[in-house]
């Protein structure tokens, strides 16, 4: 009995190298070679650390790329479809040579720069469906701020649009800024740098109304002090005293005053009766009629216009 054979040893049936119940694997992602019992499904290097599968005796990846995107590749067959291309100096200087901004400081990201352009489209969007709201009386937009005139010193001053009151910097006085829309009779006093609106239904009688902008859409035979614009867009006749800063007397409107009218300019274009002391420039619109004495600084009478009465410009 021989202990030792001639014959030469032959290669296991899995084509690897190794003893009986071993095989010899190599791994896909380093090449590492390294041996396994034929039992095992599955293992990982013991260099590179990468799972794989076993598969008829040999080492199969578990995904198309591989998972340590660190480890060097040795088979070039299996590069990975992603790669970053690899800055040599060679490379370097190819780029560089028709790189117009050669030479200077990279710009610092700015990551912000397209959500702020957007920011500011979508605010100046939102600007212009305001603006033109405003225009169709449909939206009214906020002043940066209100200018206030004093009911004692008529000092000028200015405060917060929002405030609901203010006090005058020079006399010390109580200046209201409430709002008034009136919709039904009223006779009580109102005194307000706020703007008053007087409806179509509604009547103010025996008062003098102490406001900014005064709209008149209805009855008012009292009087109005205004530091603003006295809008009429009505019939009547006002007893009282009327002071303002423009006076707009609008289409169709017919109009009587029975004292003399005091402001800075006036805008007619309806059917008016009274006297008139403007400081600024008084213009007569295409519809206008005006039946009266008139003492202005400028006048400008557009074709269609009448007026009868005495007219003393710049005196």
């Amino acid at each position: 009995m021989s202990f030792f054979s001639t014959k030469k040893k032959t290669t296991p049936a899995g084509g690897a190298k190794g003893s009986k119940h071993t095989i010899t694997l190599q791994c896909p992602d380093c090449g590492h070679e390294q041996t396994e019992s034929k039992m095992a499904v599955s293992t990982y290097c013991r260099s590179c650390s990468v799972p794989y599968k076993i598969i008829n005796g040999k080492a199969a990846p578990n995904k198309a790329t591989p998972s340590n995107p660190l480890t060097p590749l040795k088979n070039t067959a299996q590069t990975p479809k992603l790669r970053a291309p690899e800055h040599t100096a060679d490379n370097y200087q190819k780029d560089s040579s028709n790189d117009p901004n050669e030479g200077q400081e990279p710009s610092p990201p700015q990551p912000r720069s397209l959500v702020t352009s957007l920011i500011k489209k979508v605010a100046s969007g939102i600007y212009f469906i305001q603006k033109a709201a405003a225009s169709t009386g449909l939206y009214k937009l906020k002043e940066k701020e209100r200018a206030v005139r004093c009911f004692e010193c008529e000092r000028i001053h200015s405060t917060c649009p929002e405030a609901s009151s203010t006090l005058c910097p020079g006399c010390g006085a109580y200046i209201a800024l409430k709002s008034y829309d009136i919709r039904t009779n009223w006779n009580r006093r109102i005194q307000t740098r706020g703007d008053v609106v007087i409806h179509k239904k509604a009547s103010v009688t025996g008062i003098t109304i102490h406001c900014h902008h005064l709209t008149l859409l209805g009855k008012f035979t009292g009087g109005a002090d205004c530091s603003g614009d006295f809008i009429i867009r009505s019939h009547g006749k006002i007893m009282g005293e009327v002071r303002c800063k423009r006076l707009i007397i609008q289409k169709k409107a017919q109009v009587e005053f029975a004292n003399t009218v005091h402001c800075e300019d006036a805008i007619i274009d309806g059917n008016v009766i009274g006297h008139f002391e403007c400081s600024g420039k008084f213009s007569l619109q295409k519809k206008a009629t005006l039946t009266g004495d008139i003492k202005v600084a400028t006048m400008a009478i557009q074709e269609g216009a009448r007026h009868n009465g005495r007219v003393s410009i710049g005196q």
